[in-house]
């Protein structure tokens, strides 16, 4: 995460460069620019998980088409386990407090946030490309294994709420 946070920083404008200079406000500035550097990475991870789903979407289109109907059931509960991930991917808290807020997260409570959020990446990525190298056949052990993979990145991402929460109780002390 502190490789988009060090790219953001590069890219700001003049203005912004400006008022970096200017005493509490270079605070706000970066608080703002982790919280949008969080909200563009939730949005790209909430995006794998999409593009795992259409993927399964399009094979669950096929498998019918070809009259595989055997277990359209279990790849239904995959693709309704990926719309949840995604979507509790994309509602989460930020990981970040804002300059008013009662608790502050301190950079080094963020970097054990982000490092958690990477290997999430790495998780919800490989889910995807598992989802679209997925066999012309319905076959129910491949499903299975992948109802489980899905199964365990949701649990993986309950973790990071526990991360998030033990997170912010730190940087309010």
């Amino acid at each position: 995460m502190n490789i988009g946070v060090e790219g953001a920083r590069e890219r700001r404008n003049l203005l912004e460069r400006i008022g970096s200079r200017i005493p509490g406000f270079r605070g706000y500035l970066e608080a703002e620019l982790r919280r949008d550097v969080d909200k563009m990475q939730r949005d790209w991870l909430a995006a794998q998980a999409d593009r795992g789903r259409q993927a399964l979407q399009e094979q669950i289109r096929d498998w019918s088409r070809s009259g595989n109907l055997a277990n359209l059931d279990l790849a239904s509960s995959v693709d309704k386990g990926l719309d949840r991930l995604a979507n509790r991917i994309r509602h989460a808290d930020y990981g970040s407090s804002g300059f008013f807020d009662p608790v502050k997260i301190r950079e080094a409570e963020l970097d054990r946030l982000y490092a958690f959020d990477l290997a999430l990446i790495t998780t919800v990525e490989s889910l995807a490309d598992r989802i679209e190298m997925l066999p012309g056949t319905a076959a129910e052990p491949d499903l299975r294994t992948l109802l489980d993979a899905v199964h365990a990145a949701d649990r993986q991402f309950d973790e990071r709420a526990t991360v998030f929460e033990d997170v912010t109780q730190k940087g309010g002390l």
